[in-house]
């Protein structure tokens, strides 16, 4: 039986917040997850981060020290070596990083116990769209290939290489999953910078090579979840975690998730339109590496679908996990655009005033379900106050 007490979590000692017990914090298995653009990761991000406040668990910082800031984490580079003192220290990793198993692992050898690795990929095409929809509201994105599809594909296909800001938009999900570092190590190029250099595009097209790397990522992610399967998803990493199938719940309405996605998202800003079938086509050809992995995680998901459980419980879990996601997203619709610009009590007559009590307790009954944990702003904010790194660094955590 789960019971609850105040604990300290030692990551975030100037935070203390209702948790489980310490028997289940160690139920919990270890795991990294690697964020990846524009594939529904930002959603998986902010479970694991509740999750995390909830069970006590201890993510690894991100330090400056480390050479880690910004909501972008260590990205596009993997975690450093762990020194002596965070062998075995720490929980989980959670973020926009590039995965590299061998670096991860030290990270988080606490009781033996091997940490589960998964990530999340989406249908190349849609992700391409997405990431273009996005960015063009960002700097990093010329002014000329904003929300115009000719001269982004022009740019794409004129690349030799890709660096921080190319690699969001041409095999971005592979490239987080570490191909541009696998194929420099299996044909031994020289990377005295690693993960600084510009990754060079050449190998994007060689089929063999391409399917040679799918076959490592058997061993190195245990999990892919797919964007277009997002429930059924988090129905298989409820079982591999060993947590409840509430603790995997989240709010589906984005535009309530956080300010940035509010901003972006506004209706006074120029859409992007939709690519022409000839560019489609062309961004699939750019993105072939995408393309392939895409397709292999969706194989591969299907299949651990088919083992999660026998066809009437996965189907009843399923059924589970949606009704906790609309009781969420229910109570958030109606916080948020139901008690806006509502008077205090002081301001109405006294045979208001019974209706507005009533109001107040609905209010509160539906924020004590739509917790500001459920936005993404809030629980970024609270793990980048935390003081967990060296020297009083701050902890910067993925948005």
């Amino acid at each position: 039986m789960e019971t609850q007490h105040q604990r300290r979590n030692p990551a975030r000692p100037e935070v203390i917040s209702l948790v489980y017990a310490d028997e289940n914090r160690t139920a919990v298995a270890p795991f990294v997850f690697i964020k990846t653009h524009k594939t529904a990761s930002g959603t998986v991000t902010n479970i694991l981060n509740r999750l995390s406040e909830r069970r006590g668990l201890v993510p690894l910082p991100c330090c400056r020290a480390d050479d880690c800031s910004g909501s972008e984490w260590w990205w596009p580079r993997s975690v450093p070596p762990a020194r002596n003192s965070q062998l075995g220290a720490f929980d989980c990793i959670n973020g926009h990083v590039v995965l590299d198993p061998e670096r991860m692992r030290p990270y988080l050898t606490r009781g033996g116990r091997a940490p589960l690795f998964f990530s999340i990929v989406r249908d190349p095409l849609e992700q391409s769209i997405s990431s273009l929809s996005y960015y063009s509201h960002d700097t990093i994105v010329r002014p000329s290939q904003r929300r115009q599809w000719t001269p982004h594909l022009n740019w794409l296909q004129g690349l030799r290489a890709v660096g921080p800001v190319s690699s969001r938009f041409i095999n971005s999900m592979a490239h987080d999953l570490g191909w541009y570092d696998w194929v420099l190590a299996r044909h031994n190029i020289s990377h005295p910078q690693r993960g600084k250099i510009s990754k060079s595009t050449r190998f994007n097209d060689d089929d063999g090579l391409i399917a040679e790397w799918l076959t490592s990522l058997t061993g190195s992610l245990d999990l892919i979840m797919l964007q277009d399967a997002f429930d059924e998803s988090l129905v298989i990493l409820h079982h591999r975690l060993g947590v409840t199938l509430q603790d995997m719940a989240y709010l589906r309405h984005t535009h309530l998730q956080n300010d940035t996605a509010r901003g972006i998202h506004s209706s006074s800003r120029p859409v992007l339109p939709l690519p022409t079938s000839a560019q489609a086509s062309k961004l699939l050809e750019l993105n072939r590496v995408d393309v392939r992995l895409y397709a292999f995680a969706k194989r591969r998901f299907w299949q651990a679908w088919e083992n999660v459980a026998p066809v009437a419980a996965r189907e009843a879990e399923l059924a589970e996990l949606r009704r906790h996601v609309l009781r969420i997203d229910s109570a958030c619709v109606e916080l948020f655009t139901g008690f806006k610009g509502q008077p205090s009590l002081k301001r109405l007559s006294s045979t208001n005033r019974t209706a507005a009590r009533l109001r107040q307790q609905r209010e509160a009954a539906l924020r004590a379900i739509c917790t500001p944990e459920m936005r993404m702003d809030e629980i970024m904010y609270r793990l980048r106050e935390s003081k967990a790194c060296q020297g009083g660094d701050s902890f910067s955590s993925s948005q």
